[in-house]
């Protein structure tokens, strides 16, 4: 697996993963909001054979700070370093945009996603009641990216 830039031509698929993921609902043309708001910034990881298994969108919030406020991975290749693969990727470009964090929210009961981020190096700052449309609960995380391996 590798990852790369995410591309335009990209995008049915990685709509069609957000849908199949996320339990939020999406509407296709906010990723190309993302690729327009910073193209480098959107990113997805794809096998030898091809097939694009993952993707994240990130933004930038201020000239210190980006957020990734969609990241997903098939479930079949969960477990696997896509999203490790992704996600080191983005640190690399957050940092060579002069970012020095990355913030995110995360559904408070999904633990295994929780888990993920924290063996990334974020940490919960900010527990955020009634997030989600369906009036879920969120955890806001946020790491360091320089001196987080």
């Amino acid at each position: 697996m590798f990852v790369r830039q995410m591309l335009v031509s990209d995008i049915d698929r990685v709509y069609e993963i957000a849908c199949q993921s996320l339990d939020e609902l999406y509407v296709r043309e906010v990723f190309f909001f993302f690729i327009n708001g910073w193209p480098t910034g959107q990113l997805v990881v794809v096998t030898d054979a091809g097939e694009v298994v993952g993707f994240l969108s990130g933004a930038r919030l201020t000239s210190d700070k980006a957020a990734i406020p969609l990241f997903a991975v098939i479930p079949r290749h969960r477990r696997a370093g896509a999203g490790s693969r992704m996600m080191e990727e983005f640190r690399i470009r957050t940092m060579m945009d002069g970012m020095h964090y990355i913030q995110l929210e995360v559904r408070d009961s999904n633990a295994s996603a929780v888990a993920f981020y924290k063996k990334m190096g974020f940490s919960a700052v900010e527990y955020l009641d009634s997030f989600y449309n369906d009036g879920g609960n969120a955890v806001r995380m946020i790491c360091r990216v320089r001196g987080n391996a």
